[in-house]
């Protein structure tokens, strides 16, 4: 979370992945009028500060985010500050559920996968959680040409994967070292190794499968005493 709000206050409505038509704006947006259909990225941003000018305004001190720092998507209406940064256009084709799904899955993967991860056609990319992230992950991956392992607990999930480009599946309820089992795969380790779910285990596991100079991405949120701010 951004330092503009750290700590959700009570009442508060959440729903973090959104899409809709603008109603109104305020007397300072220029770039959007009522009926516009829009969507908005999972962290918003002041467009302003030195991170959001380099293109991480996921880091900016301004940040904010509808469904935690700010009330979201669940309400009727929702509003949206510093609207001419962050409000997206979008085209008719393109329904409202789908593309309420695209500014938090996989905006956050393709960032992981493109951005963070430097993949490279061919390059080994293993993937820990096959939910809403880990699948996107996997689709961007395969777009960009890499060699996918997926791994989960779940083989209804792990079977899904294979439909949308995963190379290899590991269940790592079958497996007690699932580090051994892809490096038995790759031959010398991921080039890339992301933890899509938040867990000690996924991320240690995502760590230690990695070939040298390998890149680790930490997606997931560890929560509780693994919480890493």
């Amino acid at each position: 979370m951004g330092n503009d709000s750290d700590i959700t206050n009570l009442p508060h409505v959440p729903g973090h992945e959104l899409s809709g038509i603008v109603q109104e704006t305020g007397k300072s947006v220029t770039r959007w009028k009522s009926g516009d259909r829009i969507t908005v990225p999972f962290v918003s941003r002041c467009g302003t500060c030195p991170e959001c000018i380099s293109g991480n305004h996921q880091i900016s001190d301004h940040q904010f985010q509808p469904g935690f720092s700010n009330w979201g998507s669940f309400a009727q209406y929702v509003s949206i500050k510093y609207a001419d940064t962050n409000l997206i256009c979008l085209p008719e084709e393109v329904d409202f559920v789908t593309a309420a799904s695209l500014g938090c899955r996989f905006e956050t993967s393709f960032r992981a996968v493109a951005a963070q991860g430097a993949v490279k056609p061919v390059q080994w990319v293993a993937v820990y959680g096959c939910g809403g992230v880990g699948l996107s992950a996997i689709m961007i991956a395969h777009a960009f040409a890499v060699r996918v392992i997926a791994v989960d607990i779940n083989e209804k999930a792990l079977d899904l994967t294979k439909s949308i480009g995963a190379n290899f599946t590991i269940n790592a309820k079958e497996y007690t070292d699932v580090v051994e089992v892809i490096f038995d795969i790759t031959g010398r380790g991921a080039h890339l190794s992301m933890d899509a779910l938040g867990s000690v285990t996924a991320c240690s596991n995502s760590i230690l499968c990695l070939r040298k100079q390998g890149r680790h991405v930490q997606v997931g949120l560890l929560a509780g005493d693994n919480f890493l701010p």
